[in-house]
């Protein structure tokens, strides 16, 4: 017999007769330590079989995988799927028995922890194969004392204890990911292994997981591990951080805006293909890190990357996806948020009470009556309540009211008076915005000067010395700092100029308003948009209603800037004559 290295370590008794077949499962969570090595296991647990004249079938390996989730072991399947096929269940205890004894199988492993780190599951896998006659054989753990209730109580004491480790190594995971999260450009370690690196203080974005649509991954150094022996002895410690992905960023604006409009994700699909299906935009617009956050571990990081929408469209759309789950379950939800309304082409869909009946507000439905002889197609407001005979309101012109709707708001709210101020505001933000770019432009010129002079020094030394690995190496670390900063700068220097914009004079004002005015008479999407940004809802009560509008508004992008937020003023109001 070859000489035994692990009989030492393992159990000396064997449950099974010699000659019975047995299958070997072995998994390994990635460490070094013996029990953690497949390769060890298969060794030991190959060792015992030939130690005690076993007959091994197939042997099943999982390797490196750091998991409690069972479905992740694919050979761990594969075996339970082989047992499953050639051992039927048998639930009566005596020929259970008489099976095991005549017929003998078994399973070796390692320890339980092999098969499964929760209780249940773990628990579970043992049963069912016990329940087919099959016997379980631990090699650490030795839980055949001959006594069925002490074994049961080893064994359960073992899971616990298994359990209670997973739970542990849990926390020492999640805490060392968080500490990557929350990595700024300014961390000393982080700029020690990137020297040309030009530290903001922001977040390096470095994301766990999957990486969003929109978004790409791009690997960086952060350190080195320290705790590796070996080979792997202050090996480069490489990291995944995302950031906004230029074949993909424009779609997903897209999709954002045409959701915004009422769009449904199979409009949304057509349009940008995002995704194999459709089912990829539930998630898609849940998720808030297409404002620029990344909520992880209970915490939310703000300006962890470059935002591609505003808060404000975020907390709308989730808004909307409430009130859609609401009515999905039987719940009355709030009317004007639902998807048939945000979508309507009508004007004031989902803007519109009726204030007929004194101290109550209720929606108002757009119908219409088709074209009959010689009359045109009717389109009509009627409240809701009017079929229920609970209010007395009659029915209105939907055009009528969104004439008078236009003529208000172009008499009272869009005028140039009004939204100077906004201008102005505007053009300051933008006035710090162009310096602040400027000054990180100027930063970076320089940086990539020193780093391409300090790469022209490379290459005279390399002349002058000749060619060697170290230098070689250093020289190409060189030449792709030069190539990040080169495309950094490139990318700051696109940015500045489509945000560059002239002064926003009276002269822009009114050009603005014209196109607001134009949208609203021809009842375009930009119409739609425009009220939705700022009225809040229109009261109608016999020949005349009331408009309640939030003042100033939030900023058009023909401004320029989509950052800054001007509203938070109370509502205000305006009579509307029908």
């Amino acid at each position: 017999m070859a000489r035994e290295k692990y009989q030492h370590l393992i159990r000396q008794d064997c449950p099974l007769p010699a000659g019975s077949p047995v299958v070997i499962y072995c998994r390994d969570s990635g460490g070094e330590e013996q029990d953690k090595s497949v390769g060890q296991q298969v060794e030991a647990a190959e060792e015992y079989a030939a130690r005690h004249g076993l007959r091994a079938l197939c042997v099943y390996r999982d390797d490196a995988r750091l998991s409690s989730n069972t479905e992740a072991r694919d050979q761990l399947q594969e075996m339970l799927s082989f047992l499953r096929h050639e051992r039927r269940t048998i639930n009566d205890r005596y020929r259970r028995e008489r099976l095991s004894f005549e017929n003998p199988f078994g399973v070796i492993f390692w320890k339980s922890n092999r098969l499964g780190r929760d209780k249940i599951e773990t628990s579970y896998i043992k049963a069912d194969l016990r329940l087919r006659g099959i016997t379980l054989i631990d090699l650490v753990t030795n839980a055949n004392t001959g006594n069925a209730a002490v074994d049961g109580l080893i064994e359960a004491f073992q899971a616990w204890q298994d359990e209670a480790a997973l739970d542990e190594m849990s926390k020492d995971i999640k805490r060392g990911l968080t500490r990557l999260v929350s990595m700024r450009d300014n961390d000393p370690e982080f700029l020690a292994h990137n020297p040309g690196w030009i530290s903001t203080g922001s977040y390096l974005g470095i994301m766990p997981g999957g990486v969003p649509r929109g978004f790409k991954a791009e690997r960086i150094q952060i350190g080195v591990y320290k705790r590796k022996s070996g080979a792997q002895a202050n090996q480069a410690r490489v990291v995944q951080r995302i950031i906004p992905d230029p074949e993909t960023w424009d779609r997903c604006r897209l999709a954002w805006e045409m959701r915004r409009a009422g769009a449904s994700h199979r409009e949304i699909h057509e349009a940008t293909r995002l995704y194999r299906n459709t089912e990829g935009y539930v998630t898609f617009f849940a998720n808030p890190i297409y404002t620029g956050a990344l909520e992880y571990g209970g915490v939310i990081y703000a300006d962890f990357v470059p935002a591609l929408i505003s808060r404000e469209w975020f907390d709308e759309e989730q808004e909307r996806m409430r009130e859609r789950s609401l009515r999905m379950r039987g719940h009355k939800a709030a009317a004007q948020l639902e998807p048939g309304r945000v979508g309507s082409p009508h004007l004031l869909s989902g803007l519109v009470f009726c204030g007929t009946v004194e101290g109550e507000e209720h929606l108002m439905h757009i119908e219409s009556q088709p074209a009959a002889r010689g009359r045109k197609r009717y389109t009509y407001l009627i409240c809701s309540h009017a079929r229920k005979k609970q209010c007395p309101a009659k029915r209105t012109s939907a055009k009528v009211v969104e004439d008078a709707v236009i003529d208000v708001l172009m008499a009272e709210v869009l005028t140039r008076e009004n939204l100077r101020p906004i201008a102005q505001a505007i053009s300051e933000a933008l006035d710090v915005r162009a310096k602040d770019s400027a000054q990180r432009i100027e930063t970076l010129k320089q940086a990539l000067t020193d780093a391409r002079q300090a790469l022209g020094n490379m290459l005279d030394a390399i002349e002058k010395m000749g060619y060697s690995s170290e230098i070689h190496s250093r020289y190409q670390d060189r030449e792709r700092e030069v190539r990040r900063l080169e495309a950094s700068l490139k990318q700051l220097q696109a940015e500045n100029a489509s945000q560059a914009r002239e002064q926003l004079s009276d002269e822009k004002i009114d050009a603005w308003l014209k196109f607001l005015r134009e949208a609203l008479v021809t009842r375009t999407q930009p119409a739609r948009d425009l009220l939705r940004q700022f009225v809040k809802k229109i009261v109608l009560s016999e020949d005349q209603g009331r408009l309640e509008y939030v003042f100033p508004m939030t900023q058009d992008e023909r401004f320029g800037i989509q950052q800054v937020d001007l509203r938070g003023f109370e509502p205000l109001t305006s009579t509307v004559r029908l």
